[in-house]
């Protein structure tokens, strides 16, 4: 009974946790701590650790023992000139060592190259989450517009339900004709199918953010809406962005470490080349057993069989059918592949920042625009409302005034919301950390 409460309270804290609003940084955060291809880069963060240990074990002794034993029977002549079955075992011991004291440079060549493969993959991690962050921000961000949405058109629906009950009072009074009621009927239910609509886009919007921070559902998932003041003014230019954006950016470090590792494979390649030196050593006895023969003691045999040895082993490469000359010529080609792929990475984030700077730009003198639009809507809408109370409007003139009001108001909404996303998106580039 004591478990099942511990267990139900900690469910209903973890329902609690999961209702708490998150605001964007807390959105980031889960998704970088729940993705699946951060989680696989991660592992391949590890494996490349690995790979580093190996390279860096290179250099110390390689030891090994072995152990042998082997029968033998049947029949065999003696020293007698006479045959008599015989059976014989023999055990060995042996234990050896080698140790590399010349590898042409190829051990310290590739302990690099796995430091540097283990930094960019390091690297790749985090650009795989800065292209999560914007994935969130925009699916955030989607959340935020499809919410406004759902508000504006209560709104509409809410103003269309008050005109209609004007409707029927002026009918009622004769001062409007029944058909009348049938126009703001047919209002009413085109705002109740925008309504279902921006709900429905609404949920979708939540499904999406809510699969992005691996939530099990989207009922689970509130957030935080932005303030006002983080609808800044754009300012700089985008030359600045980029000379920032060249010293912070994950992918370009990617890609420049990517080279250092496959300039030292070049070496590693030219290794061949040389001679190589080991020091080896090794410990080894053996005993032997013969059927109707006295033997020595095995402390003995083992004694009077041992042996040691230590030496050294040169290697001199003569030739190798080209080999060596080709892995050379294939590392070269290496390097080279990684700086195209370097030249292309700088080549399409300056245009990147190019679209950001003046897509925000234009955002931003979109949104003014919204807002002075919406606010001529609104005072016309006010307008023809006070004169339809008057008597001094027509239906067809408010519904004029009411669509166009609409239209502006969610212009507005579409506008605060581009002009958000491609704020952050500059941030992104300037090295703004999302929140």
């Amino acid at each position: 009974m004591k478990q099942f409460l511990l267990g139900l309270l900690a469910l209903c804290s973890l329902t609690a946790a999961a209702q708490t609003p998150l605001n964007l940084r807390q959105c980031i955060d889960r998704a970088n701590e729940r993705n699946l291809q951060v989680r696989q880069a991660l592992l391949n963060c590890r494996q490349q650790e690995v790979n580093v240990s190996s390279a860096r074990n290179a250099r110390l002794p390689e030891v090994s023992a072995s152990a042998g034993e082997n029968l033998s029977f049947g029949r065999g002549i003696t020293a007698n000139n006479t045959y008599e079955s015989r059976n014989t075992s023999s055990t060995s011991l042996s234990l050896g060592a080698s140790m590399p004291l010349l590898t042409g440079g190829r051990i310290g060549h590739v302990n690099k190259q796995a430091d540097l493969n283990l930094a960019a993959a390091v690297a790749d991690v985090d650009r795989l989450r800065e292209d999560l962050s914007l994935q969130v921000t925009q699916a955030y961000l989607q959340v935020i517009y499809y919410a406004d949405v759902v508000t504006q058109t209560n709104e509409n629906l809410s103003l269309a339900l008050q005109q209609e009950e004007q409707v029927r009072k002026r009918i009622a009074a004769g001062r409007l004709p029944d058909v009348e009621l049938a126009q703001a009927t047919s209002r009413i239910a085109q705002n109740r199918l925008d309504l279902v609509q921006a709900k429905n886009n609404h949920h979708l919007a939540l499904l999406s953010l809510s699969q992005l921070l691996e939530f099990s559902t989207p009922d689970s998932l509130a957030i935080v809406r932005p303030e006002e003041s983080e609808l800044r003014d754009i300012t700089g230019n985008p030359e600045e962005t980029y000379l920032l954006a060249l010293s912070d950016r994950p992918s370009l470090r990617v890609a420049d470490l990517r080279i250092r590792a496959a300039q030292e494979g070049i070496a590693i390649a030219r290794s061949a080349r040389y001679p190589t030196l080991s020091l080896t050593a090794g410990l080894g006895s053996n005993y032997y057993h013969t059927s109707g023969i006295t033997n020595p003691t095995l402390s003995r045999q083992i004694k009077d069989n041992f042996s040691q040895s230590i030496g050294l082993s040169l290697n001199f490469p003569l030739f190798d059918r080209h080999a060596t000359r080709n892995n050379i010529r294939q590392a070269r080609l290496a390097v080279l592949e990684q700086q195209l792929a370097l030249d292309n990475t700088k080549k399409t984030l300056y245009k990147e920042i190019q679209d950001a700077y003046y897509n925000a730009l234009a955002a931003q003198q979109k949104y003014r625009a919204a807002l002075v639009a919406e606010e001529a809507a609104q005072v016309s809408l006010t307008t023809v409302i006070k004169k339809l109370e008057g008597g001094r409007a027509t239906t067809p003139e408010f519904d004029e005034a009411f669509n166009k009001h609409f239209v502006a108001a969610t212009n507005r909404i579409s506008a605060r919301y581009e002009f958000l996303f491609r704020s952050k998106i500059l941030d992104f580039y300037r090295g703004t950390t999302l929140r």
